[in-house]
């Protein structure tokens, strides 16, 4: 593939750009954010504005980039029209003279906005300051933990859900990287083409489970839901943290088991990420505990994180991104139901809500919301990722493991999802990633235009 090329998100010079990293067409397009639209060449031209970024809305999706000017972009057919916060219209368009398909926006910074959530610069501040939350952590071992949830429970009550992310699931990257595709067909002058199926075998979607043990009675609870697990065919990842004592035995039970061992923190505050001095200082333990534990996971205790810091964790993968959570102490969202690099870290996205967060805070006394999701984003072929915990307060509690039995339940009758570990799906996404396309033996799905030709569909192998 020719053309200017802006690396994926992290990743050093010469891989493969982030959106052509998630789609692996198997097809060859020029898309540059700095080509003319002159030349011999057709291909997908992105005309990226000046200034800062702005929010630009089609209907229900919305994106965050800096914008070109209807001057920038040039005449022809409007393949789409995107409302600034003005209220004024700029068009993608096809050029008649070329067969260029011209973008008022960059694809790589759009992309790059939503799963580094560097789109909340264009939102007001939803959740605790830096300030509120050391205050907050300083007190939180002296209020009981009824006392907690009663005040969590009256927070969301007076914040209520915001407009973006979507909760429970955000598809924006999804809708991104269908225009993306739909632009490339229509410069290629062609109605469909083939790509990297994005799971092996053909599988519809991923799914894994792993649970955060916060305590050491969710060490020996993690044996329970171990069984539980078991008896529906599933194995999970556990989550474990340096703030208490562990049993090697049950380690070792586990893994034997054919479950993963993952790494919690150090410990459970936001310690890690404060500053950067702070998080330069404990990487080595970090380090040293992984190597204990044989983890090559990582999920930070209350999702606590700084995007660009995640790549340097001692780990293969991390697992603290939402794709959508109003509900933590560090709200936000990657809006991504697939997994993306951060330089050489896999960042593998939760997308269904927590249970602390549906069965605790919300109420729910059944999994439905779960394997409604679950529904959902086997249908955009994306990963499905339930967070939980072994703990007492949590799936501890027998009725609450009850909901998780009849959500496992549910969960093994969808016979087109991939039932993996963390590990595997991180390592299968990084195999994915650099495969070389000609000559091998992979499964290839179809990436076809719709009747308006606005956005591609994805179709699985047959």
């Amino acid at each position: 593939m020719t053309g200017s090329k802006i690396s994926a998100v992290g990743d050093p010079p010469g891989r493969l750009p982030s959106l052509e990293r998630l789609l692996r067409p198997a097809w060859s397009l020029r898309v540059g954010d700095s080509q003319s639209s002159a030349g011999a060449e057709r291909g997908v031209v992105c005309r990226q504005g000046e200034g800062s970024p702005i929010w630009l809305k089609n209907g229900s999706w919305q994106l965050f980039a800096r914008a070109a000017g209807e001057n920038d972009v040039g005449r022809g057919e409007t393949l789409a029209s995107f409302q600034r916060p003005d209220g004024t219209e700029v068009h993608a368009i096809v050029d008649g003279a070329t067969g260029n398909v011209v973008v008022p926006f960059s694809f790589e910074e759009a992309y790059t906005a939503y799963v580094s959530e560097s789109w909340r610069e264009g939102r007001p501040r939803r959740g605790l300051s830096a300030r509120q939350l050391a205050a907050f952590y300083r007190a939180k071992a002296l209020v009981p933990r009824r006392l907690q949830l009663m005040a969590r429970r009256r927070l969301i009550q007076r914040q209520g859900l915001p407009d973006f992310p979507s909760w429970p699931s955000d598809t924006s990257v999804s809708s991104l990287v269908r225009f993306y595709a739909a632009c490339q067909l229509r410069a290629a002058g062609r109605r469909d083409e083939t790509f990297l199926w994005f799971w092996p075998e053909g599988y519809h979607a991923g799914v894994i489970l792993t649970h955060d043990v916060e305590n050491e009675t969710g060490i020996r609870l993690a044996l329970e839901l171990a069984d539980v697990e078991e008896q529906h065919g599933f194995r999970s990842s556990f989550n474990f943290g340096a703030w208490y004592d562990i049993d090697p035995g049950i380690l070792r039970e586990l893994a034997d088991r054919g479950f993963e061992i993952g790494m919690h923190g150090l410990t459970h505050d936001r310690e890690l990420f404060a500053s950067r001095e702070g998080f330069e200082e404990r990487l080595p333990q970090l380090a040293a505990l992984a190597s204990r534990l044989g983890a090559v996971g990582f999920r930070s205790p209350a999702t606590h994180r700084v995007f660009d810091w995640l790549s340097e964790l001692p780990v293969e993968y991390d697992c603290t991104i939402p794709n959508s959570d109003p509900y933590e102490p560090q709200p936000g969202g990657c809006c991504s139901l697939w997994p993306f690099f951060i330089g050489d870290v896999v960042e593998l996205p939760y997308t269904l809500p927590q249970d602390h967060t549906m069965i605790t805070l919300l109420g729910h006394r059944s999994p439905a919301l779960w394997l409604e999701q679950a529904r959902l984003i086997e249908n955009e072929y994306g990963l499905i990722q339930c967070v939980s915990h072994p703990d007492i307060g949590y799936l501890g509690d027998r009725d609450n493991r009850t909901i998780y039995d009849e959500f496992l339940r549910g969960l093994k009758e969808r016979t087109k999802l991939w039932r993996a570990l963390p590990r595997e799906v991180a390592s299968w996404w990084r195999q994915r990633s650099e495969a070389d396309l000609e000559g091998m033996d992979l499964r290839f799905g179809t990436v076809r235009l719709g009747s308006d030709a606005e956005f591609a569909s994805f179709e699985p192998p047959a």
